[in-house]
């Protein structure tokens, strides 16, 4: 399969209420939106280190392909992917991200990519950020020093980083319209989409189906969806082994014949 790439790196890629507020029909009970926050971090899984394996598919443009993963993180240092072939296990493509940098290669094609993030994003056409793509895939609240709105929706808390108000000052131009959706129980992660409306880029991620991966709560299926004009991928990853705090190492090394693209 080609671009591979595109894989490793769309996975890299996302005020208190008054007493007044007239909720819609269906919408949870009311919470101030500090407190909100305050539960849902509380929620939120604790790690030093998360290992993450499973299967999964990616389809690009209405055409898919089956693969084998593995994750591993880093609180708030490091994403290490590694793919493989879903019946042999051949490894097909390996790369990282960190707060600086980005680099994958790809062991079918050898060859290779590696440079500063925000460079290598302006490069390929679509930004990708740590900080999100770190809480998503640690089905963690994402907090990334944003203001936040609550957007009444039925059925779960909804927060949003942009005013609701016409006459409210939007984001500043390029920076993501971010919106996460929580359970009005449980408060963990339900959704979370980023829109960069001047580039022309979405990004939806579903959060489903949490189960007990021995004493820790995390949802089974991670369904994430970019879209970009007429191209559009689709990555749906299914976990079936979740391993918090063990040591893990990060083995990264280019062949020295792979070919920089």
């Amino acid at each position: 399969m080609r671009n591979w790439h595109l894989f490793i790196l769309a996975l890299f890629i996302f005020q208190a209420c008054g007493p007044k507020v007239d909720l819609p029909e269906g919408a949870p009970a009311l919470e101030k939106t500090a407190k909100l926050i305050e539960k849902a971090k509380a929620k939120s899984l604790s790690f030093k280190s998360l290992n993450i394996k499973g299967k999964g598919r990616f389809i690009e443009n209405g055409k898919g392909q089956s693969f084998r993963y593995e994750i591993r993180i880093a609180k708030d240092s490091l994403i290490w992917v590694d793919i493989s072939d879903p019946f042999i296990g051949l490894g097909v493509a390996r790369g990282f991200l960190n707060k600086e940098e980005v680099a994958y290669y790809n062991r079918l094609e050898r060859n290779y990519q590696k440079g500063k993030s925000k460079n290598l994003a302006q490069y390929l056409g679509f930004s990708f950020d740590f900080e999100p793509m770190m809480a998503v895939l640690s089905a963690r609240f994402l907090d990334w020093n944003q203001n936040w709105y609550q957007d009444y929706q039925p059925g779960k808390y909804q927060l949003v980083n942009y005013p609701l108000k016409a006459d409210q000052i939007p984001p500043a131009p390029g920076s993501p319209l971010i919106s996460q959706s929580l359970h009005p129980k449980s408060y963990r992660p339900l959704e979370y989409r980023f829109r960069r409306p001047q580039e022309g880029q979405d990004m939806n991620i579903l959060l489903k189906e949490y189960q007990n991966f021995g004493l820790h709560m995390f949802p089974s299926t991670l369904d994430l969806t970019y879209q970009e004009g007429k191209k559009k991928i689709n990555i749906v990853l299914e976990i079936s082994d979740l391993s918090v705090d063990e040591s893990l190492n990060f083995p990264f090394r280019i062949p020295p014949s792979y070919e920089k693209l």
